[in-house]
């Protein structure tokens, strides 16, 4: 490991007061304030978030949680005076690769945690060794443990921070990179900025578009759009301007007006965050109200919470897109990439012929079940497809 940079142990140690805090915060919520409506149609339903607020007081474990994740060896970094979170897994077999998970909004490092194992020690479940992979997980420049940048970041900014993390800190000379979310650019970024040492990229979204043409745009960017790419990119533009995105402005733009409320108010922020995993996840053939288990959902509000990261998230959130979203005119992403069509309702699957169009595309795969969040929502799917990619790559 190298020495450049200030590298500290880390664990996940929150006080008693934290929490006690936290829970007088969500008790002294008045849940009778809400308007006597059933239904999702206005937003986080009532009824659901009361039975959020109810396990949250009487059933949710932190501590239990906490100790989940100590289980993993985690570092902070300081890179270019910003100070990175990292957990790594070094993985079983004589010489196991790299593998970069990076999350997105509102997720952090800790929606990996039921893949890392698995990633990382096939053995444990009948699995090989052999094929094991070291799984690095950063938390996002200002959120959970990792502080904001001093200066605004892009997400090639964001990218290259975390290239040299792997790089110059864990002395990692090649890497593959997943990414999801708000992580699929910055992976998209790594891979396109360093393909000496990003050897796969793998992402659920196709996030960087050819120039002039950014995602959600309803544009191809290109002279000879075949019929299904002009439909992708429409049906895509239609779903980002709809009601499910009435959040987007908001965070791109006045984050700061949003932070303190979200900030102060526990409940208000697992309102927020609720309704993005039910109308995210995939909830077909579930009776439930979310996609995933309400206990998933209390500890990423509770990572945003407990590390005071509410307000530095949402305006980096907005910063990372001060930069360019597009690759530069005529060029793509040469590494070889895997594109996973997983069907969530927050994206429209694109045509492998889009998917050409910017990346050296050596993997496709199209999961029966898994939205937004697959490495919470079918962790033995997120497992089993990664894998593939990894094996479908050139050697």
């Amino acid at each position: 490991m190298s020495t450049s940079a200030r590298v500290e142990p880390f664990r996940l140690e929150v006080s008693d007061a934290v929490l006690d805090a936290i829970q007088r915060r969500v008790s002294a919520f008045d849940l009778d304030a809400l308007p006597a409506r059933s239904g999702w149609a206005s937003g986080t339903s009532p009824t659901a978030l009361r039975e959020l607020v109810d396990r949250w007081l009487t059933g949710y474990d932190w501590r239990s949680v906490e100790t989940q994740l100590n289980r993993f060896p985690q570092l902070t970094a300081d890179v270019h005076g910003t100070r990175l979170h990292v957990l790594r897994e070094p993985g079983s077999g004589e010489a196991p690769p790299t593998v970069v998970l990076i999350h997105g909004w509102p997720s952090s490092f800790a929606s990996f945690r039921k893949v890392i194992d698995a990633l990382a020690h096939p053995e444990r479940n009948g699995g090989d060794s052999e094929t094991g992979m070291t799984v690095v997980v950063p938390s996002l420049p200002g959120y959970a443990f990792s502080s904001l940048a001093p200066r605004p970041l892009s997400f090639r900014d964001a990218a290259e921070l975390f290239h040299e993390l792997i790089v110059d800190v864990l002395d990692c000379t090649t890497y593959l990179v997943h990414g999801g979310d708000q992580g699929a650019p910055i992976a998209e970024w790594m891979a396109f900025d360093h393909p000496d040492s990003c050897i796969g990229l793998h992402t659920p979204l196709l996030a960087l578009r050819s120039d002039g043409a950014p995602f959600a745009s309803g544009l191809t960017g290109v002279d000879d759009p075949e019929p299904e790419e002009t439909a992708f990119v429409q049906a895509e533009h239609d779903l980002n301007v709809g009601p499910g995105n009435a959040y987007f402005p908001l965070q791109l733009h006045t984050p700061l007006t949003l932070a303190p409320g979200l900030s102060d108010s526990p409940v208000g922020l697992a309102a927020w965050f609720m309704e993005k995993y039910r109308l995210w996840t995939d909830r077909r053939g579930d009776d439930g109200e979310l996609g995933v288990d309400i206990d998933d959902v209390l500890t990423e509000v509770m990572i945003y919470l407990v590390s005071g990261s509410v307000a530095s998230s949402l305006v980096a959130y907005g910063e990372f897109f001060d930069g360019p979203l597009t690759l530069p005119p005529g060029e793509r992403i040469s590494v070889p990439s895997g594109y996973a069509a997983y069907p969530d309702p927050r994206g429209v699957d694109a045509p492998a012929s889009f998917a050409r169009r910017t990346r050296n595309l050596a993997y496709w795969s199209s999961p029966e079940r898994g939205g937004h969040f697959p490495a919470l929502e079918v962790p033995e799917v997120f497992v089993a497809d990664l894998r593939a990619f990894v094996a479908a790559l050139p050697r």
